[in-house]
């Protein structure tokens, strides 16, 4: 059956005349085709689409986001896999890079002894405690991870890692004294318990080099508030301790300069590594290593 649409010609009578040899002019001449007034051509109707809608401009599917770009006349892109970017894109979801791990000085707490002395079980400790810790945060209905690795140093101290890498040991303070009391129940060392578990040391120590000291204050004590101000002004990082490498400003003789000792918090380092302005220059900055006597030089 040949056809044409109608709204070439607006009208049944139009086409018929048109075409008077064709099945839809004998259809028109019995009187099948509703009367020219009845009559609503194509470009009227409601529900009439266009046949020239673009399907380049249509939402891309999974696959077609997932797979790899086409190739154009100039050779176009490079296959690879498909970016987390388009995936998400072609999910209609949002893309957005997460947040990085946050350091395990973070995510650590520990329990000393009351006396400084090993654990006889550190090996069991190590192995079973962080299964202990998981069914005490069940048991108090806790909505924390549960997921630990653990470790028994040589004074007995008991260290608990959260394995989640955005959750901070603060965020289980309400449980230490819960699993403090399950730690010397289940490993119980007569009188040298453990004590209350506490979040571990969360500061970095910083080596601030060739501070005049002139503008230092000749008293210890006043070294970390002067400190405290001056770096915060220069850097807008705030400093948790401060102190003189060498015994104080005395120690240093003819010397107009001298080097420092600071705290922060370990994101806060980034802002004053390698160095920083300063009084008002720039001054070398370097992460500071305990020592003894004993101790094997870092650089060899």
């Amino acid at each position: 059956m040949s056809t044409c649409p109608p709204t070439l010609y607006g009208t049944p009578e139009a086409f018929a005349k048109k075409y008077p040899h064709t099945w839809e002019a004998e259809e028109f001449a019995k009187g099948k085709y509703p009367p020219g007034s009845a009559w609503t051509p194509g470009h009227l109707d409601p529900d009439w689409q266009p046949p020239t809608t673009m399907a380049s401009k249509a939402t891309p599917t999974y696959a077609q986001a997932a797979g790899p770009p086409a190739k154009g006349r100039k050779g176009g892109q490079a296959k690879g896999p498909a970016s987390a970017a388009s995936v998400a894109l072609a999910l209609g979801e949002g893309f957005t890079k997460s947040p990085p791990p946050l350091p395990q000085a973070v995510r650590r707490f520990f329990s000393s002894r009351t006396t400084l002395e090993p654990h006889r079980e550190a090996l069991k400790i190590a192995a079973h405690f962080p299964d202990i810790a998981a069914s005490v945060l069940t048991e108090a209905n806790g909505s924390l991870p549960l997921s630990f690795t653990c470790t028994v140093n040589d004074t007995g101290s008991v260290s608990l890692l959260g394995t989640a890498p955005h959750i901070p040991a603060s965020a289980y303070t309400p449980y230490f004294a819960l699993l403090t009391t399950r730690l010397n129940k289940a490993f119980p060392v007569g009188n040298s318990p453990c004590n209350l578990f506490k979040p571990a040391s969360n500061k970095t120590p910083l080596l601030i080099h060739s501070l005049p000291l002139a503008f230092l204050p000749s008293d210890d004590d006043q070294l970390f508030p002067s400190l405290h101000e001056s770096i915060h002004n220069a850097s807008e990082v705030s400093v948790l301790s401060a102190g003189y490498l060498n015994p104080g400003p005395a120690s240093c003789g003819q010397k107009t300069a001298t080097s420092v000792v600071v705290s922060l918090a370990p994101p806060d380092t980034f802002a004053l590594r390698p160095s920083f302005n300063h009084f008002p220059r720039n001054r070398r900055v370097e992460h500071m290593f305990s020592s003894s006597r004993n101790s094997q030089c870092k650089k060899c």
